[in-house]
């Protein structure tokens, strides 16, 4: 039986298996014999990795599966032997190169793991050499007898570790082997069905040749008894071929026409037969509401209410009571307008604009003068006016200014979340009343302070922001190096950029172009 290898971590590394703390030994420093690993190796007639051989065997013999190798003058190599090397061949190359590198790798280990020993054997000579130096005949003999049979149980182990591996490469070489065969076996029954489909096939082909040949026979003598013939009357035969196909193409030019005009008439039906049917289901559509007005009064009365519901939902303004002599509204819940009328015709200089009491209290207000001015300003709106306004006008005019408001409010809080804001009323000609919100803006880099304040009369926040241009500003430097003039240049700059329809946090934005100035 050829000797096989073993693996690195079976191997006996005397150093490691023998050294122990020698630390207060029999044996001093002066007095230990120096003896290196390749004189104890000859001593006990040890053999390592070096010295075992494992030549390649196949396990499978090449003649058992394909045939022998064909000259490279033959080209026709058959399909069997594309099978076999692919399922047989192949693996076993690949394991080899595996094998290969994976044995060069552990021959670096074992020369480095080696040459360590060494000098580690060099400084220090190991407790097994000494032992064996310092024994008599029979202890010699019996560390050799030891040594041995470790070097057998070594070698025992590694044959069985190779004929595991061996076994499960084999088993491999097998499944791979059956898979082949089964691939084979699955493109040899697809062949089958081709030539099947190839012998179904042919006779068909055949026939339909020989008739080929006959009608081309046949023609063949066509032509030459034709060639026989009387050339005048082929010549006649030819011309009056001509004649009716050009009458023939004058009947197909009618018959296509024909045709045109069929489509045209089945395109009217089609758009006759929509029309009837849209009509049809107009009519049903009115009698379905004719019978609803009729017979489902109750239904129909729900829908209007739905309806109401929904328009002052997104109006906003809801009717609590609709009298001749007394019209009053809720505008967002918030504000509550009574409309004194005669005869449903209102009374402009005793309309009331008041709040809703359940609104003074569900909301913090985050600027009380504010909303009071604003109250004032709604009233003063509707009582000055010079036209005679309906109760629709004055619901509409009350809807737009209170929007208007809504998104100033809106603009003014997102200043107060980023800068305190302050608000002060400034009283105005004709009764009328306007205000002044003041940021206070600090400037860290260059410590100084201003105030900045947006002037805004009745006219311009009751229609904003269709009137922002109209915004007056005011730059007030509190202290530090500073320039006002700067300040509000930026921020009427800001304020000019801003149009009605792209405004959102124009004041905030007017605020931040400042500070950007000494960032």
């Amino acid at each position: 039986m050829e000797e096989l290898p073993v693996e690195p971590q079976d191997i006996i590394n005397p150093t490691e298996q023998w050294r122990g703390d020698v630390a207060d030994g029999e044996f001093g420093d002066e007095d230990r014999p120096q003896i290196s690993i390749e004189q104890f190796f000859e001593m006990t007639g040890i053999r390592f990795m070096d010295e075992i051989a494992a030549p390649r065997r196949s396990i499978i013999h090449p003649s058992a599966h394909r045939p022998p190798r064909r000259s490279s003058v033959d080209t026709d190599i058959p399909l069997a032997e594309y099978a076999v090397a692919m399922s047989v061949d192949v693996p076993q190359l690949e394991l080899y190169t595996h094998v290969s590198k994976d044995l060069q790798a552990w021959i670096e280990r074992i020369k480095s793991i080696f040459q360590e020993a060494e000098e580690e054997a060099m400084k220090m000579t190991p407790e097994l050499f000494l032992e064996f130096v310092s024994a008599d005949e029979d202890g010699q003999a019996e560390l050799l007898h030891q040594l041995k049979l470790i070097k057998i149980n070594n070698i025992g182990q590694a044959r069985s570790e190779w004929y595991d591996w061996k076994l499960q490469w084999v088993e491999q070489l097998y499944q791979k082997a059956d898979q082949g065969f089964k691939d084979l076996e699955a493109d040899a029954t697809v062949l089958e069905g081709i030539v099947r489909q190839a012998q179904e096939v042919v006779p068909a082909l055949r026939e339909e040749y020989e008739e080929v040949m006959r009608e081309l026979e046949q023609e063949l003598a066509d032509v030459a008894e034709l060639e026989d013939c009387d050339q005048g009357y082929l010549n006649e035969l030819k011309a009056t071929i001509g004649e009716q196909n050009a009458e023939l193409e004058v009947f197909r030019g009618d018959l296509d026409e024909g045709r045109a005009k069929l489509d045209r008439l089945r395109e009217k039906l089609d758009e006759t037969e929509a029309q009837k049917q849209e009509a049809v289901a107009a009519i049903q559509a009115a009698e379905r509401l004719i019978h609803i007005q009729k017979n489902s009064t109750r239904a129909e009365v729900f829908r209007l209410q739905d309806e109401l519901e929904a328009l002052q939902n997104l109006h906003m303004w809801r009717a609590t009571k609709v009298h001749p002599d007394m019209f009053e509204f809720i505008y967002a819940s918030s504000y509550c307008v009574s409309i004194p009328c005669i005869k449903f015709r209102p009374v402009v200089e005793e309309i009331e604009v008041k709040r809703v009491e359940k609104a003074k209290t569900k909301y913090k207000d985050a600027f009380p003068v504010l909303s009071e001015l604003m109250l004032r300003t709604a009233k003063h709106l509707i009582s000055t006016s010079t036209e005679d306004l309906n109760v629709r006008e004055i619901v509409e005019r009350l809807g737009d200014y209170w929007s208007s408001c809504s998104q100033l409010l809106s603009q003014l809080k997102l200043v107060a979340i980023k800068y305190p804001v302050s608000i002060e009323v400034v009283p105005e000609e004709k009764g009328a009343s306007g205000f002044s919100a003041t940021a206070t803006l600090l400037f860290p880099s260059v410590r100084a302070k201003a105030l900045i304040s947006f002037i805004l009369d009745m006219k311009t926040f009751s229609s904003w922001p269709l009137s922002i241009h109209g915004t007056w500003c005011n730059v007030k430097v509190a202290y530090g190096p500073i320039e006002g003039e700067l300040l509000r240049s930026a921020v009427i700059g800001r304020l000019k950029q801003a149009t009605p329809g792209d405004s959102h946090a124009c004041l905030l934005d007017a605020c931040m172009e400042a500070m950007d100035h000494y960032a």
